[in-house]
């Protein structure tokens, strides 16, 4: 038998190598903030802790800022009245870049779909009850899977346009909605806030506008439009047609605060056009994101015989109290110096490293970007392999798409 001395002993023994063998907690959250999202849900069901942990503030901000340093690219098509999600890793060099497909979301309307924020996005879905077309914004999340349908928009109006953004001071996603009596020239009419805060229902409140303005949409050279808007530090810009300011062809940006729920709007430069105008109809400007601030990019059609395009004008917002705005114009070097007419590209953005991306709208089977470096004045293309079975469809691409692991932000 064995003694009671030796009983202690091997007990002991068995003590120390569990404690030498376990893994310290804090290692344990650092293996796990470099995991994909998908297994970051699939462990919140290990025990009552992780899911405390996985979901608490500290482990999703961590996550979601070690995902802004390896941002990736967000592609969506749509098809049978569904969204579908791409995405694949910014290129390191010339070779191609897969697309992996993610999921699907039943957003039907191509022309609201809103640009990713914080890992989400937001889209219109349309269902009819009773006869009666219910127009909801549904808030996705391409990563995981989530998604939430906010309340339908209260309106006796037949146009609904959204825009998402995000509030960093109460840290909530917001969604603002407003309607119009029609499709056109018809000036915004009622404005509604929905907010997603943690822990509690989807709210909304109808808020006044002060400014007669309406949105007016990304007209591309192939003839098809979207609206558009980026979001930056709370603050909404959209491009719009404001009453009595604005001259009809050539729009000005309408800025929303999300934290004060407040409307302004902000002037284009004085004496000059920075809208394009091609064969009668308004071309391509579109709002970005350049280094935390709001700038526009379109095509540099100086004054020259049949307005061709020779290269891309960027303007950079410097003060909005001010309305001050600067320009830079970028010849590009032949052949590509058409290339915007010649390829029907539409502009997608800038990259952190400032240089300006085009891309197709619609899936071919040579899919691609391309990417231009002012400062060398060179253009690179990367083809996107993995999305040849929706070939013909139209397709959106965002730039600097984030993975969140707030499963629903609610």
């Amino acid at each position: 038998m064995m003694t009671r001395r030796k009983k202690r002993s091997c007990s002991n023994q068995k003590k120390e190598e569990e404690k030498s063998e376990r893994i310290p907690f804090d290692l344990v959250i650092e293996i796990l903030l470099r995991l994909p999202v998908k297994s970051i849900a699939r462990f919140r069901y290990v025990s009552k802790l992780w899911q405390s942990t996985l979901r608490g503030q500290h482990f999703t901000e961590s996550y979601l800022t070690i995902s802004s340093s390896r941002p990736k690219i967000l592609f969506t098509c749509l098809k049978d009245c569904e969204t579908f999600f791409f995405s694949s890793p910014h290129p390191q060099d010339l070779s191609p870049i897969a697309a992996n497909l993610h999921m699907s979301f039943p957003i039907s309307c191509p022309s609201n779909i809103c640009r990713p924020v914080r890992g989400w996005l937001c889209g219109l879905h349309q269902r009819t009850t009773k006869g009666t077309t219910v127009t909801e914004p549904l808030i996705c999340n391409p990563s995981t899977g989530e998604s939430v349908v906010l309340r339908k928009v209260k309106t006796r109006r037949k146009g609904v346009i959204s825009f998402f953004g995000f509030d960093p001071i109460d840290k909530n996603f917001k969604v603002l909605c407003m309607t119009r009596s029609c499709i056109g020239r018809a000036d915004s009419e009622e404005h509604q806030v929905h907010t997603l805060e943690t822990g509690k229902k989807p709210s909304r409140k109808m808020i006044e506008c002060d400014i007669l303005h309406y949105p007016v949409p990304v007209e591309h050279t192939n003839g098809f439009s979207q609206y558009d808007g980026v979001c930056i530090n709370g603050v909404l810009y959209y491009l719009a047609i404001v009453h009595g300011v604005s001259d009809d062809r050539y729009p000005d940006v309408v800025c929303f605060e999300f934290g004060s729920d407040k409307f302004k709007y902000i002037k284009k430069v004085a004496g000059h056009d920075m809208e394009i105008s091609y064969l009668g109809r308004r071309l391509n400007s579109t709002l970005v994101n350049y280094k935390d601030k709001l700038a526009k990019l379109q095509p540099n059609m100086p004054n020259m015989p049949n307005n061709v395009c020779n290269g891309i004008q960027l303007w950079v917002l410097e003060d909005a109290e001010k309305h001050e705005w600067s320009s830079h114009i970028y010849v590009l070097p032949p052949p590509w110096r058409n290339v915007y007419e010649e390829t029907k590209l539409c502009f997608v953005g800038t990259t952190r490293k400032g240089e300006i991306v085009l891309s197709p709208n619609t899936i071919s089977d040579f899919f691609y970007l391309l990417y231009y470096n002012p400062d060398r004045n060179t253009i690179t293309i990367v083809k996107i392999k993995g999305m040849e079975t929706f070939e013909g469809h139209k397709a959106y691409t965002f730039l600097d798409h984030l993975e969140d692991v707030n499963l629903v932000p609610i």
